[in-house]
């Protein structure tokens, strides 16, 4: 089957902004008093949405509305220190510029808040036409539930069997097997299919380059 489209994850897969989300979580903790983590702990609980993320990284129960709250500042705050340590993959350029030469239809679909996922492409992946750019929006549910994955597909006019879906974690290989699209695991980023491998997900790739071996 000819591969025609491909959406990218983005956090761990396209731009590396662990440190970012890191620091700002632990700045808003701080302003709090609470208790702040170190990167190998937010590696943990990143991928299902800020609000999960938080939860996860609270050190004590609160309610919903608290917890929100929390969201809401944290998202705040990393909005406006996304630039301090984060920056895309050696070898992602390349690739995208290679994928772009030939043609192929890019996108980004992620679990970060939709604004912040805009943004972070934006800023960092603006050389290349990813279309359509979609983070976790509030009425639709997050990877790795196929309904974006659809979405995309249906604006890229593209059958979901001729998509690549590429991606460092078992969401991003549970939403391709959902959608019926190709999964390709990579290794870099957050290294979650390198210690958690997937009935599946098939040959990890262990650079960006490798994924051109998938299409031709």
């Amino acid at each position: 089957m000819q591969v025609e489209g491909i959406i990218f994850d983005l956090d761990g897969t396209l731009v590396h902004t662990i440190e970012d989300i890191a620091g700002a979580a632990n700045r808003m903790f701080e302003q709090h008093g609470l208790p702040t983590h170190g990167v190998p702990y937010y590696l943990k609980w990143i991928g299902n949405g800020a609000v999960k993320f938080i939860e996860k990284a609270l050190s004590t129960e609160v309610d919903e509305e608290q917890l929100m709250a929390y969201v809401t500042e944290f998202k705040e705050i990393y909005g406006q220190n996304l630039h301090d340590k984060s920056g895309v993959y050696d070898g992602i350029p390349e690739l995208l510029d290679e994928l772009v030469s030939r043609g192929f239809k890019l996108s980004v679909l992620s679990n970060k808040p939709h604004q912040l996922t805009q943004i972070v492409t934006d800023y960092y992946l603006s050389d290349w036409p990813f279309n359509p750019v979609f983070g976790q929006r509030e009425e639709v549910p997050r990877k790795p539930d196929p309904a974006a994955a659809f979405e995309i597909a249906e604006m890229m006019k593209i059958e979901p069997d001729r998509i690549l879906f590429v991606g460092d974690s078992d969401n991003d290989i549970l939403t391709a097997q959902a959608a019926g699209m190709i999964p390709v695991g990579v290794s870099w980023g957050y290294g979650r299919l390198v210690n958690e491998p997937m009935e599946g997900m098939g040959e990890l790739m262990e650079q960006p380059s490798d994924i051109l071996s998938k299409l031709f």
